[in-house]
């Protein structure tokens, strides 16, 4: 079986210093444990919409790109470009791990950095993370801050910011996306786009997940959704639960928080905190399945992935606490009756199908 992963935010623990190498006993992986479970391919993002202030954007993404592409050292280990280099990494049994990049602040509205990105063999590209930006409007964006928005939508830029990354092989990923974005894009695509970490909004009505035309139209572009097991985005009951769990250790946050000198220190050290707390209150896997099981039934088996956001998320449902567990996806598939040959579609084999086609 191959068994793919959209979305990996670990660069951020890299940032800050930590040896992700062996297995660190924290967060939701590292390169020991990738190695060790299931997974064979395991998308590793460039995230720089929060930055430290004394760097560029650019220079922040360029830098966690060459964290991200160090890895390729570690034995067992393939920073794949293209289609053929997956397909090696597997029959030589290596972990790979492709790097895309989620929000456009470092092309700090210059094509040429774009280009740079690229050139180095960008997997896929997300326009935005949750900061709307000049050219392109993000989900959180379009919902709660729509009055300051630069753009709605794309605008001539980020058409052509689009048109670039279709004509070089970049996958275009609407998750975090708003809703005039994203229908922007599919006007302007030629190529199937994915949703690399993004769930039902009928299930769970949040401004992260997709909507019932968004669903079919990605289909129709022949592309892929990449279903996310954030409580938050997958169980509309999770935010009350969570913010009771939040609020009894809002003192031991605050000590954790001030123990940090960086942006990403405080984060990362609040999440892992948070993950062992918020573990008794998460949902149960059943959920989870339900929104795989949403989209086959509206769409079909074939355009249908998983993207977990490891490492960017503070929990996971229940009994589900690191990639060492990714398999439990296929089992809950299994026990409601999928046949092997479709669980190993959901699992990874969907995302190489996109592949062929980009790279045809």
């Amino acid at each position: 079986m191959f068994v793919a992963d959209l979305h990996n935010d670990l660069v951020q623990r890299i940032m800050i210093g930590e040896d992700v190498i062996q297995n660190t006993s924290s967060g939701h992986t590292d390169i020991e444990r990738l190695k060790n479970s299931s997974i064979d391919l395991e998308v590793m993002i460039v995230w720089a919409s929060e930055k430290e202030s004394n760097v560029s954007y650019f220079e922040f993404a360029s830098r966690m790109y060459e964290k991200l592409k160090a890895l390729e050292d570690v034995d067992g280990v393939s920073i794949p470009i293209n289609l053929e280099e997956i397909k090696l990494a597997k029959k030589n049994n290596q972990l790979s791990l492709p790097i895309a990049m989620e929000g456009g602040e470092a092309l700090e509205n210059k094509i040429e950095n774009l280009e740079f990105f690229i050139n180095k063999g960008l997997f896929y590209f997300g326009p935005t993370w949750n900061h709307s930006l000049d050219w392109v409007s993000s989900g959180y964006g379009e919902t709660h801050k729509k009055s300051t928005l630069k753009s709605l939508g794309l605008n001539k830029f980020g058409t052509e910011v689009i048109n670039i990354c279709q004509e070089n092989r970049v996958l275009i990923d609407v998750s975090h996306i708003g809703e005039k974005s994203f229908w922007d894009i599919i006007t302007t695509s030629t190529k199937p786009i994915i949703a690399s970490h993004s769930s039902v909004h009928k299930l769970c009505p949040h401004f992260r997940n997709l909507k019932d035309d968004q669903i079919e139209a990605i289909k129709k572009t022949n592309g892929l959704i990449g279903l996310n097991p954030y409580p938050f985005f997958i169980d509309p009951t999770f935010k009350a639960r969570e913010e009771k769990i939040r609020n009894m250790h809002r003192q031991k946050l605050n000590q954790i928080g001030e123990k940090q000198n960086t942006t990403a220190g405080k984060w990362i050290a609040k999440q892992h905190f948070l993950q062992k707390k918020l573990s008794s209150v998460c949902p149960d896997m059943d959920i989870f399945i339900d929104h795989i099981e949403y989209v086959i039934k509206m769409i079909g088996i074939d355009f249908v992935g998983i993207g977990s956001d490891y490492d960017g998320l503070d929990c996971l449902p229940k009994g589900w606490n690191t990639c060492m567990d990714h398999m439990l996806i296929a089992e809950q598939l299994d026990k409601r009756g999928y046949s092997l040959q479709e669980i190993e579609k959901i699992m990874g084999e969907n995302i190489l199908r996109v592949l062929e086609e980009i790279w045809s």
